[in-house]
């Protein structure tokens, strides 16, 4: 599916689902480029791109990625922020 039709993920403060299924590539927005990796919302099969440049995302993603081979791609883990607060650190647990 072509990037541009593919949204991205708005994460809230409820648990969200997800699977990875790419590898990290980049998007180039009105700030310049940022990278983001495609995931699938387990419950539903929706896809979405996922920014992954914010600290608090890379940071337990890059924990996940060296359990699973150092590949990115099925990766299952869900995902949230603490509040609604623009600028609010994302929390990441895996799934098993």
């Amino acid at each position: 599916m072509p990037l541009e039709t593919v949204p991205f993920l708005r994460v809230g403060t409820g648990w969200i689902e997800l699977e990875i299924i790419s590898q990290p590539d980049v998007y180039l927005t009105f700030k310049g480029y940022v990278p983001f990796v495609r995931v699938r919302k387990i419950r539903t099969g929706v896809e979405y791109g996922l920014y992954i440049s914010a600290k608090s995302v890379a940071e337990p993603l890059e924990e996940l990625r060296k359990r699973n081979s150092s590949c990115f791609e099925g990766i299952k883990m869900r995902v949230r922020k603490e509040s609604m607060d623009r600028m609010s650190r994302y929390e990441i647990e895996e799934l098993t």
